[in-house]
This record gives C-alpha cells, sequence and structure tokens, in this order.
C-alpha cells in the first residue's frame, strides 16, 4: 500500500512552462494560475506529511538503546537475512534528519541516536562496523560519518580523531579503508582504496575546516574519467559516488569539485528513469538529494519527489535494498550484501526536508 494524493509535478511543470496566453481572458488566467498556486501548496502539505509518516517510522523502529536494525545477506541466498546492530546506519540516520525542522519527534530520535554512537566509539574517537565488540578493525568510513553526523549535532570533533584518520592514508595519500598500521589489520576482506570512503572521509575533513587536496584531486579523477560508474570495493552503485561528491562539496565546502558541479548535475540526470526514479527506493534517494545538493530545481527533481511520495509503504517507510556490500570476496556463500529500511527511509526524510526548504 502506497501513500495517495495529487502527481503535482506536470501539472506544476506545465504552469511553468505555459505559452499562448492570448487564449484565455484576464479573469480566466488569473484563475488558471491561482489552481496551479493552489495545487503547489497541497502537494507542499502532501510532502510534509510523507516527511512526518517517514520520521514516525524511524522513532518507531529504534531500539531503546538508540539502535536499529540492518540486514546482512550472501549472493546465493538473498533470502536469509541475518539482522546486524551497527553504528554506520545510525550516523546516516542522525547526519539525514540534521536537516528536518527541529521538533519533539525528531529530537527524540537524535538524542538516542548520539547517546548510541558514545556508547560504542573507542579510543582515540574511532568506531567499527558492528560497534565495540566487533572484532574487524576501526575503520574510516565509520569514524568519517560518525563525527560529520555528532558534528551537526553540535558535537566538537576532537583532534585525536582527525589524527588518527589523517595517520590512515597509504603513501599516494589516500585514505585506507581500515585505521592504523596495515600489519595490524585482521579479519579484514579488502585492502583496496575506495573511491567513496575517501569522500566521506573528506567531508569529514571538510567540516572541520581542513583541506586534503590529493583526495580532492582523486575524486576528481575518478569524476572525469568516469570510473565511478562501475561502482566501487564497498559501494556497487555509481549514485553512491555521485551523491558523496555531492555533499562533500555542499556541506563539507569541499571547493575543489566547483568547477565540476555541471558535470555532476548532468550525470546524476543522465541516470533518472522514465519513472522518475534512478532504481531502487534507496537509489532514488540518493540520485535526488544529490540534485537537491547542487541546487537543482527542475524537473528532475520534481519527478523524484514525485515518484518517492508515491512509493512511501503503509507503515512510513521505504523498501529494503541493497545499500553497500562487503569487498568482492567469494566465499561459500557469495558477497557479502547489506542494507536497511532505516537508512533509505532516513535519505527519503532528508530528501523530502531539502525540497521543502527551497
Amino acid at each position: 500500500m502506497h501513500s495517495e494524493g495529487l502527481d503535482a509535478s506536470p501539472l506544476l511543470l506545465y504552469c511553468s512552462g505555459m505559452s499562448g496566453l492570448g487564449k484565455f481572458s484576464l479573469l480566466g488566467l488569473a484563475i488558471f494560475l491561482s489552481s496551479c498556486s493552489i495545487s503547489a501548496g497541497d502537494f507542499q502539505k502532501q510532502c510534509a506529511e510523507v516527511e512526518k509518516k517517514a520520521i514516525d517510522f524511524l522513532a518507531t523502529n529504534q531500539s531503546a538503546a538508540g539502535g536499529f536494525t540492518t540486514y546482512e545477506w550472501r549472493t546465493l541466498t538473498p533470502d536469509k537475512k541475518r539482522p546486524i546492530d551497527t553504528p554506520f546506519t545510525v550516523s546516516q540516520v542522525l547526519y539525514s534528519l540534521s536537516f528536518c525542522p527541529d521538533d519533539t519527534r525528531v529530537r527524540s530520535v537524535r538524542e538516542k541516536a548520539v547517546a548510541y554512537l558514545v556508547s560504542q566509539r573507542e579510543s582515540p574517537g574511532v568506531w567499527r562496523y558492528q560497534g565495540a565488540k566487533d572484532f574487524v578493525p576501526p575503520d574510516v568510513d565509520d569514524t568519517s560519518l560518525a563525527w560529520a553526523a555528532l558534528k551537526r549535532a553540535n558535537n566538537s570533533i576532537p583532534s585525536e580523531a582527525l589524527a588518527a584518520l589523517r595517520a590512515s592514508r597509504n603513501e599516494a595519500g589516500l585514505f585506507n579503508t581500515w585505521i592504523g598500521d596495515p600489519s595490524t589489520w585482521a579479519h579484514i576482506d579488502s585492502r583496496e582504496i575506495d573511491p567513496v570512503v575517501n569522500l566521506n572521509a573528506l567531508l569529514l575533513f571538510g567540516m572541520a575546516g581542513e583541506k586534503i587536496d590529493r583526495v580532492c584531486e582523486y575524486g576528481v579523477e575518478q569524476l572525469e574519467s568516469e570510473q565511478y560508474r562501475r561502482g566501487s570495493v564497498y559501494y556497487p552503485s555509481p549514485l553512491a559516488f555521485l551523491f558523496a561528491v555531492s555533499r562533500a562539496y555542499s556541506e563539507g565546502k569541499v571547493n575543489c569539485f566547483s568547477p565540476n558541479v555541471p558535470e555532476i548535475l548532468n550525470a546524476t540526470r543522465a541516470l533518472q528513469e522514465k519513472d522518475g526514479g534512478w532504481g531502487t527506493d534507496y537509489e532514488t534517494a540518493l540520485g535526488l538529494v544529490s540534485l537537491l545538493n547542487l541546487g537543482e530545481k527542475g524537473e528532475a527533481v520534481e519527478k523524484g519527489v514525485n515518484l518517492l511520495v508515491s512509493r512511501q509503504m503503509a507503515d512510513g517507510g521505504w523498501a529494503l535494498s541493497t545499500t553497500y556490500s562487503g569487498a568482492n570476496t567469494w566465499l561459500g556463500g557469495g558477497r557479502f550484501f547489506y542494507g536497511s529500511r532505516i537508512v533509505t527511509t532516513a535519505l527519503c526524510v532528508e530528501a523530502l526536508a531539502k525540497y521543502l526548504a527551497r
């Protein structure tokens, strides 16, 4: 069951592009424009209701400790999904909710999320994928996004945490996925450099007011060579790269991407499908937020928002799909994939919040 309501985008686009005004009397034109305005207002209200219902979904599915459920499955056994608890999901929710107007529901989810992240943090300010109990080493992706989310929740980033991340770069100046001396890494699935992981680290350092030129250059190289279209080690969808670039530029103030903004917009629009989406609900949220981060206000955004609104499920969330994966290491059951309705819903909330705030 999906939320239903007026599909506003065709009417809004028709209003904005209307020609042949001589066909209308002044009175008729006034009535027509009035109906456009009312319809646009109704759609804004519908989006606000969809956003509210989605936040209720997040609040209902948050544990007392502040965590959320994420699922892990393998290529050959996709129906056997194992629930796991990871700070990464909590960080993504906390980050996305930072764009919502403050109210008691949002504040409650955010406060519990902050408490959860603090409880899973290890010295000198790092996180492991499945929290402090995990046997896999702390990693750059979890740590970067956790601090980026906490920073948006008005927490300061300790210099020791930034130092640990800085020390986790290879000889080429790019961030490894894992933190610390490579000789200490155990139980890891890959030593390859991941472009999206590097962009998430770049977001954090940008928020901390620090430039890392080599990583910026690497991001531009990936964009201009279109290597991102193949996905990365841990992020199968090319939209994850475009989203991470847009976020680093917009919210991390990583200005080296300024000349590439038209290219990022064109690439994101080119991946949009005829129905207004970008594939799964998760990918559609990534594509839509990428456009909104870069100031897009045209037809692509309207179609994307309309599709997200139509796809909201009866409980207020959006569908489960792959959000990231393990490295392409074929063991007994194949490659690991991870997904969470919580992550997808949080990104949809972010998209709606940014759309309504334009």
